[in-house]
């Protein structure tokens, strides 16, 4: 699931950078709903968590879905405190 979770977050990446930021949004969708079926939460997927939450947020702010992005930033905050991007994209939302 893990590998899944880095695909689908690879995937996303590339729709952020062509500027396609529903469909990356999508990919990162998929790749946190991967992520969360893993059932030993260790640092290395909490990252990855965070970092797909950073991302989608900023998908979201892109598409001025302020709303769902202090959402998904307010998620990424909850795993890790010092999530800087996520306090930076909450603020921006």
């Amino acid at each position: 699931m893990v590998a899944c979770a880095e695909r689908f977050k690879g995937d996303g990446n590339a729709k952020f950078g062509a500027k396609k930021f529903k469909e990356a949004e999508g990919h990162y969708r998929d790749a946190l709903s991967h992520a969360e079926t893993v059932k030993n939460d260790n640092p290395a997927l909490i990252k990855l968590k965070v970092i797909i939450l950073q991302n989608m947020s900023n998908c979201l702010l892109q598409t001025a879905d302020l709303k769902e992005a202090v959402a998904m930033t307010s998620k990424a905050i909850e795993l890790d405190s010092k999530a800087w991007k996520a306090l930076f994209f909450r603020s921006q939302a």
